[in-house]
Parts: structure tokens; sequence; C-alpha cells
């Protein structure tokens, strides 16, 4: 299989025009939700030393100190101490490296399906977009597939009112990843919209600040003003590579535009309902796209805590019967932004396919359990960290495109 994240990518494609074909059967959606859940997991699963972090994850975790030696020496983590952590133990205890991806992946789809479970319809689409936005992430970012795993936790505990559960699950996200903190406090700092409801005010002003982020030309952020923020040095060295790449123009800002008008226009016409910890997750989500829109590097980071939240809030919101009726076309609105979706994730597994046939080595290439009934584990461990050593010395950022 030339390249396995897209292929992952055309089956979550599959899911979304399966639930389109089944829209008039909805008990028969209900039946069908749970294989594809399994298929869309054990794809995911069966990954084996697969994608360009291995070069540095496969190391750190057969070289990983025992949790005593870290809880004593928490210095001495190469990764975030809660990632350490988490490593250690499974490997103490005799758990493989693909056996710990797996325990990730595992961890972050009882998450995703926890939320979904709570749709009343339209849960085929929901897993199809999540994995869509979110493949590379799961396949290849374990830290960060395990933070929003703990995010999503950690949302869902709040909204059941089981606020020390939550705090437990907020610590473990920002432990988990750098990037952890930043959804977290913002989400927290949303709190204080708790008591109010839902105004659709809110989302023309994002769909105006979008589009001035749209016209507007990319402007480098000064790294002087981002040395005054107060985070650790680690954090700051991070934001800043993250903020290489950038670009003024993208397709994904239709999608974008698209999204934050479907929400508009349905609270426009619907009842004022107050807040919820998932719908001020979406929210908080949206703010981050607007903001964040032109360093699409840095978002591409964010946006995996909230885009489950998002897809969640969208379809719940354009599933409801009252508003439909209500809403004008909205037929037609809910159909083109699920098309829309679909359309532009197929170009961007036909951009995909392309960028892997350009690599000095086939990076992109599947790489499975079931390689093991041909070679040892060793022979593929060894071919696959000789592919991540071409790709992070010979391809990582070597082109000028989009960078700042």
């Amino acid at each position: 299989m030339e390249n396995y994240v897209a292929f992952i990518v055309m089956v979550a494609i599959g899911f979304g025009v399966l639930d389109l074909l089944t829209d008039r059967w909805p008990t028969l959606q209900k039946q069908i939700f749970p294989f594809v859940t399994l298929l869309a997991y054990f794809l995911l699963v069966i990954r084996y030393y697969y994608g360009p972090d291995i070069w540095t994850y496969v190391p750190h975790y057969e070289k990983i100190p025992t949790p005593a030696f870290l809880w004593v020496h928490p210095e001495m983590a190469t990764f975030e101490w809660g990632y350490n952590m988490f490593c250690s133990l499974l490997h103490v205890i005799g758990v493989s490296y693909w056996g710990m991806t797996a325990v990730v992946t595992t961890l972050y789809f009882l998450a995703i399906l926890l939320l979904l479970r709570k749709l009343p319809k339209r849960q085929i689409f929901a897993l199809g977009v999540i994995i869509m936005v979110d493949c590379h992430m799961i396949i290849n970012e374990n830290r960060e597939c395990l933070a929003v795993g703990f995010f999503i936790f950690m949302v869902l505990l709040l909204q059941n009112r089981k606020y020390i559960l939550a705090v437990i699950l907020g610590l473990c996200t920002i432990l988990t990843h750098k990037s952890g903190f930043l959804p977290v406090s913002l989400l927290l700092i949303s709190a204080v919209l708790y008591n109010y409801r839902q105004n659709a005010g809110v989302y023309t002003l994002l769909i105006a600040l979008l589009t001035v982020m749209i016209l507007l030309p990319v402007q480098r952020i000064s790294t002087s003003f981002i040395h005054f923020i107060p985070l650790p040095e680690g954090y700051i060295k991070s934001i800043e590579h993250h903020l290489l790449l950038g670009r003024q123009i993208q397709i994904i800002g239709l999608i974008y535009l698209a999204i934050l008008f479907a929400i508009n226009m349905f609270l426009l016409y619907g009842k004022k309902t107050r807040y919820t910890w998932l719908t001020l997750s979406a929210l908080v989500g949206l703010v981050c796209v607007v903001f964040l829109y032109q360093y699409f590097f840095l978002l591409n980071r964010i946006r995996s805590y909230f885009a489950p939240f998002v897809v969640y809030y969208v379809i719940m919101l354009l599933s409801n019967q009252q508003l439909s009726r209500l809403v004008p076309y909205s037929g037609f609105i809910k159909q083109s932004l699920m098309v829309l979706i679909m359309v532009y994730y197929s170009h961007i597994v036909v951009s995909q396919i392309r960028d892997g046939r350009q690599l000095h080595a086939p990076m992109a290439r599947a790489c499975t359990i079931f390689e093991l009934r041909h070679a040892s584990q060793k022979q593929i461990r060894d071919r696959q960290m000789q592919y991540a050593y071409i790709y992070w010395t010979q391809d990582y950022m070597k082109k000028e495109n989009n960078k700042l």
C-alpha cells in the first residue's frame, strides 16, 4: 500500500458517503456504526513502526528509565514528564513499542466513542470527519494523541459534573504534551460564559474576523513578543518552531467559513440555550481556528483537541428537526457542508500521495503487524528507522514553500 495515511483518509471519506446513502434509514445507521468503528480502529491500531516520529519515539521507549527513577529525577525526562511516566509504566511490565501505540490508540478511540454516542444521528459521518481531520495525528504523534484523548475525557467529565476527576485528566493533558496547556487553560477561561446563552452574533463576528485573516497578508509573529509570554523556555522554542510556516490563502478556509456560517444560521433561528462544556469546547476551538488560521502549522497542533467537539456540536445543531424546519434552505446547507468536506479531503488524499512519492524513502508506505509473517521485528524496526532517518535529514521542511 503506497500511502497508508491516504488510504485511511479514503476509508473515512467512504464513511461519509455511506452515511449519506443511508440517511433515510437511521436504524440501519445505528446498526452499521459499531462495524464501521471497529474497521477504523483496526486500520489504525495495526500500524507497526510507522511514521517519521519513530526516529525519536522508538529509542526513547526502548531506553526509558523506571517509574521510580523518573519520580525521583523528573528533570531526566526526555519528553514531557507525563508521557515519560506513561511509557515507563508500560515498558516495565513488558509492553512492546507497538503495544504502547495500541494503548494510545485505544484510549483515543474510547474517548471519541464516549463523545459520539451522544449524537442522535450522523455518527458514521462524525467518525469519518474526525479521522479525516486527525488521521496524521492518530498515526504519527503518540504524545499528542494521548494528550487529546485525556482532554476529551476531561471535557466529558466536566459535562457530567465530575470536577475532581476532570482536574486530574486536565493535568494529565498538560503533562503529556506541551500543547496541552493551551486548550485546557482556554477552556477553563471560557467558563465565564457558562451561564450565558449562545448567540449567533459570536459566530457572525468570527466569520468577519476569519474573512479579514484570509484577506490580509501573513505577518511573522515577532520572536521578541513571544519571549514576553510567561512560559518555560522549552514551550517558547516549540511555539517558535510551529510559527515557521504560514499561508494566507488556504482551501480549508472555505470549510471553516462554511462551518461558521451553518452554526450562525441555525443559532439565528433557534431558541437561545445556555452553554455547556461541550458547546464551550466547540466555541473555543473555532476561536483558535480563526486567530491561528494563517499559522496552519501551529493550528494543526491545537485544532486536534477541539475538532471532535466542533464535529459533535455542528451535527447536534444541524440535526435538530425543529430548527431544520425554520432555517431557510437548511437541507441545502447541511448537504453542501458534508459534500464540501468530502471533496476537500479527496483533494488532500491526492496531495498526500503526490507528496509521498517525492520523499527520498518510502516513508508513507504501509507497515503493519502483519509484516511479521515475512520478517522479524528487528528487520522491520531497522528498515522503518532508516526511512525515518532519511525523512528527517533529507525531506523535513526542506522546501521553501509557506516559510515565513
